[in-house]
């Protein structure tokens, strides 16, 4: 059968034909597909010989995924000859070739480790109708022009092309001043793109350099904060900015026309690792992939689960926001001399609320200068403008000596509005704050956006180095 006729019946399949009312009927799915697909692993993976039953299967990391390569994957392709393979791609940027039918890639190695991953053409075919029927706007038959921007282009993002639906791969190494003349021939119905670089797009918009108008705009890649979102959505009139939770390990999660990220349980079964009420870790197996088993693979993502039904009637778990991952999560020595731990959210909040505490300052310095007739001195208030680049353009790091370092490019009330916040956080979670250093903000090109990043280490033994704090 022809790969677009393939392709089309997984779309309609997904977007027409795959009902799930309730959690019983998922679950019934969810039991038949797992069953099925661990019958086939158990005969061909050597690594999971004769496992039958998904709780015999150990909780694997990448680590355990990329020593056992050779043994795990069921299409008989090296660690070795993979790697060398995709890595030419990225350094050739020719990402058509296929190993032995197999596509190829490297992950972007944001977690410390690059992985390798194998999709298969049934794989492949079968994941471009899913995200079609997930994501493009109209009739797959209807003419469509995509946008995507993205680290490395891959066989597996060209199969959503066809003569009707246009994919146009923009490399995020090369300058934008290369991209803006295509994208604005191309004015792309759907644009997809890490939050950097839609957010960079925002402002050439805003700034009138250019002039597209998306119907569909798509953020993968990198944490998409509430901030961001809003933004986005002001400068292209949209209702919704779409989400794809998507890594080496599958496509995971996708949001609904109500704007609710869910889980995709209707290709992966999810188990929960909770940290609080509604913070877990997610537990992957993905029972459509074959030629590289993702089977109870845990990743070290902070998901944050939505309580209730969504009003868009799917019985999949929907998602608040994706946090960050659990190897950012700040380490502070506590008080009582044990370590304390602090979500990223906590984190971000101490320059997103200290924003909202220096605009009213200086709304107020602007206030009592107007009833004394005096003029506005430079630096009391922002236009909006420099105001929306404050709040969207920020890193908080924690380095390796514990320190905090704050990247924002802020004023001196700004700072001291940033320091009373952490040391409001200090007292509610009672640690010791160290240092908190000040440094004007600079985009990385071509390296994932990480708001809040630790790089404050373990030691070799596995152990928790000394906590930060005075």
């Amino acid at each position: 059968m022809p790969e677009q006729v393939e392709i089309l019946k997984y779309y309609l399949y997904y977007k027409y034909f795959l009902r799930m009312k309730d959690r019983k009927s998922l679950k019934r799915r969810q039991d038949k597909r797992i069953k099925r697909h661990l019958n086939y692993v158990a005969g061909h993976s050597r690594v999971y010989r004769g496992m039958r039953r998904l709780e015999d299967y150990p909780v694997v990391d990448k680590k355990f995924m990329m020593e056992h390569f050779h043994e795990l994957n069921t299409v008989g392709i090296g660690r070795k000859e993979a790697e060398e393979f995709a890595v030419k791609a990225e350094k050739e940027r020719d990402f058509v070739p296929k190993l032995r039918g197999i596509t190829v890639g490297l992950s972007s190695g944001t977690s410390g480790r690059r992985g390798i991953f194998l999709v298969s053409d049934k794989e492949r075919i079968r994941w471009a109708g899913y995200i079609l029927a997930k994501f493009l706007p109209g009739r797959i038959w209807d003419k469509c022009s995509i946008a995507f921007f993205m680290r490395a282009d891959s066989n597996l993002y060209q199969s959503v092309g066809s003569k009707r639906i246009q994919f146009h791969f923009f490399d995020i190494y090369e300058d934008f001043e290369e991209h803006r003349t295509h994208l604005e021939e191309i004015n792309p119905q759907v644009l997809v793109g890490q939050p950097s670089v839609l957010l960079g797009i925002a402002r050439e918009m805003e700034e009138r350099k250019l002039r597209i108008y998306p119907e569909v705009v798509i953020s993968i890649a990198e944490v998409l904060e509430k901030r961001d979102e809003e933004r986005i959505k002001k400068v292209f009139g949209l209702k919704i900015i779409h989400q794809v939770y998507q890594c080496t390990e599958g496509c995971l999660a996708a949001t609904c026309r109500c704007g609710t990220l869910h889980l995709n349980e209707d290709i992966v079964h999810i188990e929960r690792e909770y940290l609080d009420g509604n913070r877990f870790i997610p537990v992957v197996t993905d029972f459509e992939r074959r030629a590289q088993p993702i089977i109870r693979y845990r990743l070290n993502d902070i998901l944050v689960e939505k309580k209730g039904r969504c009003g868009c009637g799917s019985p999949c778990i929907g998602l608040e926001k994706i946090e960050g991952r659990e190897d950012d999560v700040f380490l502070f020595a506590g008080n009582d001399g044990t370590l304390k731990k602090v979500f990223p959210d906590f984190i971000r909040r101490c320059v997103l609320f200290a924003e909202s505490g220096e605009e009213l300052e200086n709304q107020r310095r602007v206030k009592n200068a107007g009833e004394k007739g005096e003029p506005e001195k430079a630096g009391d208030s922002k236009n909006p403008g420099d105001l929306n680049k404050t709040v969207s353009d920020y890193r908080v790091v924690q380095e390796t000596d514990g320190r905090i370092f704050v990247y924002c490019d802020l004023s001196e009330a700004g700072k001291q509005q940033v320091l009373k916040e952490f040391e409001r956080l200090a007292q509610d979670r009672e640690f010791k704050l160290p240092d908190v250093v000040f440094k004007g903000y600079q985009f990385e090109k071509g390296k994932k956006m990480k708001r809040v990043e630790r790089k404050y280490k373990q030691e070799k033994d596995g152990k928790e180095i000394q906590a930060a704090g005075k």
